[in-house]
């Protein structure tokens, strides 16, 4: 399995564009998250041009860098896929509460369902919101899209996407950080 780590955004609502570099308790955020996958395959960063940033941080520890034009998430989705191949976990490189144990327990819930996708969602709520975690068994388009399967799960803060200053605050209470 390939486990390719999605890093490539403009950072709009926390204005950074190298966001997932930003560090929570001294460490950057996508190394929160490569350590919940490390031994579960090859990692590769997506991410785009211009993320100079990122790109330096992924070559200098031994991560393949794949780019992507930047479009749009599902565009640089689909362009990391034909990169790099399938079957792969999808992650998004600003989630530094992320558990390997959550990741594990997400994988043997996506074995068992049959689409090219498996996406998951978090319940906060009565909210549905797409949490960028997905499985993808192999690459299919069809009218435009990989067909896909959503998971729900109920909200939990491994779930919390760091796009905002307070969300920033949030995980580093969560770290254990906060006052």
């Amino acid at each position: 399995m390939k486990v390719i780590i999605m890093a490539g955004g403009r950072g709009s609502r926390i204005n950074d564009p190298n966001k997932p570099l930003i560090e929570v308790l001294g460490k950057p955020m996508i190394e929160y998250v490569v350590d919940a996958v490390s031994g579960l395959g090859a990692v590769y960063v997506a991410t785009t041009r211009g993320h100079d940033r990122i790109i330096g941080w992924a070559r200098s520890r031994g991560y393949d860098v794949v780019l992507t034009s930047g479009r749009d998430y599902p565009s640089d989705l689909v362009e990391a896929l034909r990169a790099v191949g399938t079957p792969a976990l999808v992650l998004p490189g600003d989630m530094p509460l992320l558990s390997r144990g959550f990741i594990i327990k997400f994988l043997r819930a996506a074995a068992y369902v049959r689409t090219p996708m498996v996406t998951l969602v978090a319940v906060r709520s009565s909210e549905h919101v797409y949490t960028g975690i997905s499985y993808v068994r192999e690459l299919v388009i069809i009218n435009g899209v990989i067909p896909w399967t959503t998971l729900a799960t109920p909200w939990t803060t491994e779930l919390l996407n760091v796009n905002t200053r307070e969300d920033l605050e949030r995980a580093v209470e969560a770290l254990g950080g906060g006052h």
